[in-house]
């Protein structure tokens, strides 16, 4: 029973979990960039519609980068949320990623909502 403890133990010391968050008010789906300022000039819309994409992987040891494939999936997120709109609105990108020894796991969850352009 103490070497279970103990064992629990050190598992627990060894997990390390980290959780970032990146807000846009306006993404246009063709000229975003991760990490690049990204402010586009928009016709008049106003919200529609809620979506939300998520993508997931992990990694043994170091025979994959989790990290890097779930960045590189993020402009396929942005462009399959909503499909018929060149444009995202108040869009929330979270990124969570965790790790042991022995695996890790990387996720990203874009939430946006698809605009509704206004007749002027």
């Amino acid at each position: 029973m103490k070497k279970l403890i103990t064992l629990l133990a050190i598992t627990l010391m060894t997990i390390s979990c980290s959780q970032k968050y990146e807000t846009h008010y306006t993404i246009k789906k063709r000229t975003f960039r991760k990490g690049q300022p990204h402010n586009p000039v928009t016709p008049k819309m106003v919200k529609g519609r809620r979506e939300t994409q998520e993508f997931c992987t992990g990694q043994f040891f170091w025979y994959s980068n989790a990290k890097k494939a779930t960045d590189g999936s993020l402009p396929a997120l942005i462009n399959y949320s909503c499909p018929k709109n060149d444009y995202l609105m108040d869009t929330k990108i979270t990124e969570t990623w965790w790790t042991t020894i022995i695996y890790s796991r990387s996720c990203i969850e874009l939430e946006s909502y698809c605009p509704i352009k206004l007749k002027q």
